[in-house]
Formats: C-alpha cells, sequence, structure tokens
C-alpha cells in the first residue's frame, strides 16, 4: 500500500491539472483512490474531464480549496492544485457527489449509500467516511450518513470553500459535479487508520444560554441580541453585513461536547457578520436553549495545534504511510505570514510522509469519545499507518 501527492501552481487549468497527474505517476502506481484539491481559479470541466481520462478506473473526489493548501513539500499559497492518490489493490474506495434540492437527510443517504456501491462493497460499513460537503447544513448531512452507517464510523472532512466566502466553491468527482451538494468518499483500507479532532481553544469566565436562534442566525444570548453581548465580550464594534470572519477567528463560541481526564473539549461556531436583527450569522447551526462559551484562542496555538492534532491520533506509536489533514480557512488566514510553520509541525508529526490538508469553511470529525460532528476553526486529521 502506498501513498503519494503532487502539486501544480500553472495558471492554466489543462496545463495544471496534466503536470500534477505527471509528476504523481512518477511516485505512485495507477491510485485506487484520487483526491484533488483546488483553487476557485480553475475550470474545473477541465480538471473534471483530464482526470477521468487519465485515469478511467479510479474513483476520485475533488473539492474546492481557500487560497491554497499544504502537503508534505510545504504551504502553497494562492492558486494552485494538490494531488493525493492511494494505491491498495487489497483496499476498496468509492465516491458520490449528490447535488442538494431535496432533503438534505435524504441526500446524505443517497450520498453515503452511492460511495459504498460504487466501491463494489455493498452492505458492509466502511473504516472511514470523507466529507465534502458545500456550506451550510453539515449537521444534518452527518445525521443522515449516521442513519446508514451507524454512529461509530468515523467522518471526517471540510466544507468546500473559495478565496473570498463569495459562493465560488465547487465540488465534483467522475460523474457529477454540484455548487450546493454532498461529495462522499468511502474507505476499506488494507491498514490501520488513526483520528483526531480538536480546536486548540480555551473557554474564558463568559458564556449565556442561546435563547433565540433561527438557522445559522443566533439572534439573543440570555434574551439580549446576540451581537451585542458578542460584542461586549471581545470589546470590539462591528458594522452590520459586514464580515468579522477574521476579527472573530480567536474567539469563536463553543459548546461543551464533554470531558477527557476532567478536561473539557468543545465544538466551536464561527460568527460570519452581525446581521439586520443585531444578531450573528454562523458558520455553524446553534441549537436554541444550548450554553455557549466565548473562547480564546492564540496565534502560537493556531500554528502549532496542527502538528499537535496529528501526534494525537496515536501518539508515539505512529508510523504513517500518509495522512490527510483538515484545517480551518479562517485560522489560516489569521496565520497566513506563518503558515510554513504550520505545514513544518504537520510534516514533523507525520514524519515526513505524503499528506495533503485543504483549507476549508467547516470542519468535520470524531472525537475521541466517538461522536462525529461539524465545527468550525477546528482541525480534523486521520493518519494510515502500519501496525
Amino acid at each position: 500500500m502506498d501513498i503519494a501527492t503532487s502539486f501544480s501552481v500553472l495558471d492554466d487549468s489543462y496545463d495544471a491539472i496534466v503536470d500534477a497527474i505527471n509528476i504523481l505517476d512518477e511516485k505512485i502506481a495507477p491510485p485506487s483512490l484520487l483526491l484533488l484539491y483546488f483553487s476557485e481559479d480553475y475550470n474545473y470541466d477541465i480538471l473534471q474531464s483530464v482526470l477521468t481520462k487519465r485515469y478511467p478506473d479510479t474513483r476520485f473526489l475533488a473539492c474546492s480549496s481557500c487560497q491554497g493548501f499544504m502537503t508534505e513539500d510545504g504551504y502553497i499559497n494562492g492558486q494552485g492544485i494538490a494531488l493525493w492518490a492511494i494505491n491498495d489493490i487489497s483496499g476498496a474506495y468509492g465516491t458520490s457527489i449528490v447535488s442538494s434540492n431535496g432533503s438534505i437527510f435524504n441526500i446524505a443517504r443517497q450520498a453515503i449509500l452511492k460511495a459504498i456501491n460504487n466501491s463494489g462493497r455493498l452492505g458492509e460499513s466502511p473504516t472511514l467516511i470523507l466529507l465534502h460537503a458545500t456550506p451550510g447544513n453539515e449537521e444534518e448531512v452527518i445525521r443522515g450518513i449516521e442513519d446508514v452507517v451507524g454512529k461509530n464510523i468515523a467522518i471526517i472532512g471540510g466544507s468546500a470553500a473559495d478565496d473570498n466566502v463569495q459562493g465560488k466553491w465547487q465540488i465534483f468527482n467522475q460523474e457529477q459535479q454540484t455548487q450546493k451538494g454532498i461529495g462522499i468518499a468511502v474507505f476499506y483500507p488494507n491498514c490501520e487508520v488513526s483520528f483526531s479532532f480538536h480546536s486548540g481553544y480555551a473557554a474564558t469566565a463568559h458564556s449565556a444560554i442561546a435563547t433565540k436562534v433561527r438557522g445559522r442566525e443566533l439572534i439573543e444570548l440570555d434574551h439580549e441580541p446576540a451581537a451585542d453581548v458578542y460584542q461586549k465580550w471581545i470589546k470590539q464594534k462591528f458594522e452590520t453585513n459586514s464580515s468579522i470572519i477574521n476579527e472573530s477567528s480567536l474567539n469563536p463560541l463553543g459548546r461543551l461536547v464533554g470531558t477527557i481526564h476532567d478536561l473539557p473539549y468543545f465544538k466551536l461556531a464561527h460568527p460570519l457578520m452581525v446581521t439586520q436583527t443585531n444578531g450573528l450569522k454562523m458558520f455553524a447551526s446553534i441549537i436554541e436553549g444550548e450554553r455557549l462559551y466565548f473562547m480564546s484562542g492564540t496565534d502560537e496555538r493556531l500554528i502549532t495545534r496542527a502538528g499537535r492534532v496529528i501526534t494525537a491520533t496515536n501518539g508515539t506509536k505512529l508510523n504513517p504511510i500518509g495522512g490527510i489533514t483538515i484545517y480551518c480557512a479562517g485560522c489560516m488566514l489569521k496565520v497566513q505570514k506563518r503558515m510554513k510553520e504550520v505545514a513544518s509541525f504537520v510534516n514533523i508529526a507525520m514524519h515526513n510522509k505524503p499528506f495533503v490538508c485543504p483549507f476549508t469553511f467547516g470542519e468535520q470529525g470524531q472525537f475521541i469519545t466517538g461522536e462525529n460532528a461539524h465545527g468550525n476553526l477546528m482541525i480534523s486529521a486521520v493518519v494510515f499507518h502500519r501496525d
């Protein structure tokens, strides 16, 4: 079993994908599964066509990334495409894309069933599910997937992103492409697999109950306008309908998931903007009645935690073949000038083995307690390794 990556920063879509493929083919036999991450300026019709022709027997899943990506070769800033490939003659892999024009729950069920069917392992639960949906309703997507495979199968992934939150994201595979839907890859690998999902933020003394919620708009905290409460906590004033992604990236709102060795851990919701109702538009869904904690992070934590998350997948016993890391685009933008350091920490944790890391608008992962969840400003990692 082998894993390899390649990338290209050529401007032309055809030239870039051919360049990346040619580099990849020198490293690995025809892949059992191929992942593609790309920035918004590339023509996905061309990327899809070339991949389908060059790898007619390989399942692939493609997802747009915000302003670059990381591989074992380092941090690639701005425009580029990255390929991640696994060759596993004893394993099985399948992908699916389903457009979301109806019930998200039912579409998620269709997507996971289709991916399993395409893997040739119908009736058998996968070891791992990789999820790349377009932003919105990720919690319902997870619920639909778990309705089919149960709650014990690890889901990792990230929501498709563009460069400036303008809806230019895209997902596709060999059969379909969409700007509004669900992309899934299922893994039945012939190796050990470990997972980790962390935030790296700490709760402060401030918290409040979500007393009014509409969709992904948090309207009230403790019966007061949510934006007023949040601005009091963060000690800043924001304009209505203007992005506060960067300003709020070190101070998201946390939901308590549980405790490990008496230490609490959280899933995060990232405020996007102040709404006309003086609420907060979020990148994750809030449930009315939840207690929300004002969280605090630092640049240093954002820089070092990616490596720590990978190490946490199996501690010092890690003997990796390769891996996939999902890093929040909001965190990347906050520490963009120091992303080379982030890539270095990931490389060290991965023992310099091949990995790919897109920058996403929402992260999915499995906590140590076994709960699959969607959050923001988080890191999700999967490592394929030998015993």
